[in-house]
């Protein structure tokens, strides 16, 4: 469940990255139906300016290819009180969010960039995410 970042850097024009869930539209109480979420080959490109927000090149690469996994198996999850965007979250080498355009019809991706401790915690006290049960 990881994506090819070789690949797409030869370009795209949008590619599957999830899927916005029942259980996620039930958890956050958003008027919304199941759909795809999508990556736009021009957020592939924009994503890359948070590339110094990362530890590494590396880690930066890791946690881009596992969006998928991010979107799928969230550790938390929330929405933005004022971007209008829904938020994943996952410790993959850091914390990393990947953060969702809410909209009509097909979801598309917004950003991913690393989240620290202290901007999780501070979500969490504010109630903007909540856990996740690992199933």
């Amino acid at each position: 469940m990881s994506l090819d970042l070789e690949k797409l850097k030869s370009g795209f024009n949008f590619i599957k990255v999830g899927k916005l869930t029942n259980e996620v539209i039930n958890l956050l109480g958003i008027e919304h139906k199941e759909c795809d979420i999508i990556m736009w080959e021009d957020k592939f490109q924009y994503i890359h300016k948070h590339i110094v927000d990362f530890q590494s090149k590396e880690t930066f690469e890791k946690c881009i290819s596992k969006i998928p996994e991010v979107i799928a198996y969230p550790d938390y999850i929330g929405i933005h009180p004022t971007k209008n965007s829904i938020e994943y979250i996952k410790y993959i080498d850091e914390l990393t969010i990947v953060a969702i355009r809410i909209k009509e019809g097909k979801l598309a991706l917004k950003t991913v960039f690393p989240l620290s401790e202290k901007q999780l915690q501070d979500y969490i006290k504010c109630n903007t995410v909540i856990k996740i049960s690992k199933k």
